[in-house]
Order: C-alpha cells, then sequence, then structure tokens
C-alpha cells in the first residue's frame, strides 16, 4: 500500500509539473509567433530600400532634400526595427523554453 501511494504522489508531482512546463512552453509559442512576421517586414523594407533611389529618379521627384533624405533612410530604418523586435522576441522565446526546463530539473532534483 506505501508503494502504490508513493507512487500516485510521484504522478501527481510529475503531472504538476508538466503542466507548469507547458505554461511555460505556451508562453515561448506566443513570443516566438511574431517572428516570422519580423522576418518578412525586414526583407521587404530592404527590397523597398534597393527601389527607393530608382522610383524617385524615374519619377523625376525633385523635393526638398531633407525629404527625399528621409525616405531613403525610412526602409532601413523599419527594417532594423523589426529586426530588433525579432531579436527580442527570440531572446524571450529561449528564456522562456529554459524555464520550462528548469521546471523539471528542479523538481526532480535529488536532494542530498
Amino acid at each position: 500500500k506505501v508503494a502504490v501511494a508513493d507512487g500516485k504522489e510521484v504522478a501527481a508531482a510529475a503531472l504538476q509539473c508538466a503542466a507548469e512546463a507547458e505554461g511555460f512552453l505556451a508562453q515561448a509559442e506566443r513570443a516566438k509567433a511574431i517572428i516570422p512576421l519580423c522576418v518578412g517586414l525586414g526583407a521587404t523594407t530592404a527590397s523597398l530600400a534597393l527601389l527607393v533611389p530608382v522610383l524617385l529618379d524615374t519619377l523625376n521627384v525633385s523635393y526638398n532634400l531633407q525629404i527625399v533624405t528621409e525616405i531613403y533612410l525610412l526602409c532601413p530604418l523599419i527594417a532594423i526595427l523589426a529586426a530588433a523586435v525579432a531579436s527580442l522576441a527570440t531572446q524571450e522565446t529561449r528564456s522562456l523554453a529554459s524555464r520550462a526546463i528548469g521546471v523539471g530539473t528542479r523538481r526532480f532534483a535529488r536532494s542530498g
């Protein structure tokens, strides 16, 4: 009877640990979901950064030099921001995954 009780106690602890780790993994999935959008946005704005000077020359846009410079710098700025957001999301995902791994390691560590 004692062995059955011990087995049920270990099973309950394992189930609780799995549920806690699953919560961390779900948070990691949500944090990771933004990365493909950032990659697409960065690639698109990088392509547009190459096309903007050609388009402005084709359209013979000769507005204020400051406006033209801002248009040139807008696409790379957006690409850099998208890369920064993707980097932060990757860092958050790694942190949450490490916490999920740590739940089992901490819960079932041998004491002594």
